[in-house]
């Protein structure tokens, strides 16, 4: 075997093998966005379902639409802590807005979350370029 024949052969395997690398690398990168965002959203809604519990009076409950909204995104009625994920006052939608049939309230949110290299992931997936929509709902019993 003529060892002057063989030099830069792994110079072209690792280029051959480079683009399969970034892109697993940037796949795991989304995909671990996409939990975080999915964890941030699902613990605030619990964290505002607990919240509503506590301030309902006589299981009505008096905040408005915004103000629950309020409570999701930033953790605060009034809006002004930081929120927690990207554009969540304008892209979080309650559906419906919390209820409070038969002792409990419940909390649904949809939040659609954007692919952070949407072009290179949904070319290499043919994915639709839509985000994923991502989901949570709580249900607490009120407080005694």
């Amino acid at each position: 075997m003529n060892i002057i024949k063989q030099k830069g052969t792994s110079t072209v395997e690792f280029a051959m093998m480079l683009p399969i690398l970034l892109m697993l690398i940037f796949m795991v990168s989304e995909l671990g966005t996409m939990f975080y965002r999915l964890n941030a959203v699902t613990k605030s809604v619990q964290d505002a379902a607990r919240y509503l519990s506590d301030v309902s009076v006589g299981q009505k409950i008096t905040l408005t639409n915004a103000q629950v909204k309020n409570l999701v995104c930033s953790g605060d009625v009034g809006g002004v802590g930081a929120q927690i994920v990207p554009e969540c006052q304008d892209k979080l939608v309650l559906d419906p807005v919390p209820s409070s049939a038969s002792g409990h309230v419940t909390v649904s949110a949809r939040y659609p979350a954007d692919w952070i290299l949407a072009g290179a992931v949904i070319a290499f997936l043919n994915l639709s370029g839509e985000p994923m929509e991502l989901r949570a709902s709580s249900i607490v019993r009120f407080t005694q």
